[in-house]
């Protein structure tokens, strides 16, 4: 698979459910989050016996992530009114679509690839009118592979689900926040619409939720609404006094029909504050 694209537009969770592939990258963060004039310099991830990874981030004048650099492996970015480009060292390109600085659309050149076959993949947003993200439909190679339903409460994203076009599978994910802590570094991770879009950091997908996410809960059932999986991410983080969050520890447990896999993985991160 071509894994340094995605690093930073593909959301981990679902790249790794879709194709079986290895480490991905995917960590961001505001380029000025809510105004603490604080940005991600480096994140350090440790994937529970599958590897580890660091990740520098550098930024342009503007504030905004114009390069990712994990060894030799690296993403630039460019800018324009109506389009963010990402492209890696080999050359390979993903791009979000702007339409009033909203992310309309999304995709790349074959970023998926299973075996001998690559397949070519979009995703277009709509929003309603508070702003919020409410339906992605994504697209393999022109062919409506998928559509992904989202809903909120009390300014958070609570529930997600996912019906697949052809097998009539769909997956239900339900999202639970803290009741008091409200989201100040928002970075991939944290920000629950990571699983459902392209991500990149600065709002491009709407509003986002506005308090701390604690926990994911998924059923996936079949087109008899028989549940044959289910995955249960907890999120555990520590915060600086800017309200950064410093470490991330995510614990996953999933059941596949009888077969139980538990994950885990860990972050720590790093900023540069004014």
């Amino acid at each position: 698979m071509r894994q340094t694209i995605k690093y930073l537009m593909v959301a981990f969770v679902a790249v790794i459910a879709i194709a079986g592939c290895k480490k991905e990258i995917n960590w961001n963060a505001f380029p000025d989050p809510n105004g603490n004039g604080c940005k991600l310099s480096t994140l350090k991830a440790d994937f529970d016996g599958f590897g580890n990874y660091t990740i520098n981030f550098q930024y342009d004048a503007q504030g905004r992530i114009s390069k990712a650099t994990a060894g030799a492996e690296t993403n630039t970015y460019t800018y324009s009114a109506n389009k963010i480009t990402a492209k890696d060292q080999d050359g390979y390109v993903a791009e979000i679509n702007l339409e009033n600085g909203r992310a309309a659309s999304s995709g790349s050149d074959g970023v998926i690839k299973v075996g001998n076959v690559v397949y070519e993949y979009t995703r277009k947003y709509t929003y309603n009118a508070e702003g919020y993200l409410i339906q992605v439909k994504n697209y393999l190679n022109g062919e409506l592979y998928s559509i992904d339903n989202l809903s909120y409460a009390n300014g958070n994203l609570v529930k997600a689900v996912l019906v697949m076009e052809t097998s009539g599978h769909t997956t239900t994910t339900d999202y639970s926040y803290s009741t008091g802590n409200v989201a100040v570094n928002v970075y991939e991770i944290s920000d629950p619409l990571s699983y459902h879009v392209d991500y990149f950091p600065g709002g491009y997908f709407g509003k986002q939720s506005k308090n701390v996410l604690l926990k994911s809960s998924s059923v996936t059932a079949d087109q008899n609404g028989d549940p044959f999986s289910e995955e249960v991410i907890t999120f555990n983080s520590q915060y600086d006094a800017k309200g950064n969050a410093t470490s991330v520890k995510m614990d996953a447990v999933s059941t596949f029909y009888t077969v139980v896999n538990t994950f885990t993985a860990r972050y720590d991160l790093s900023y540069t504050c004014k």
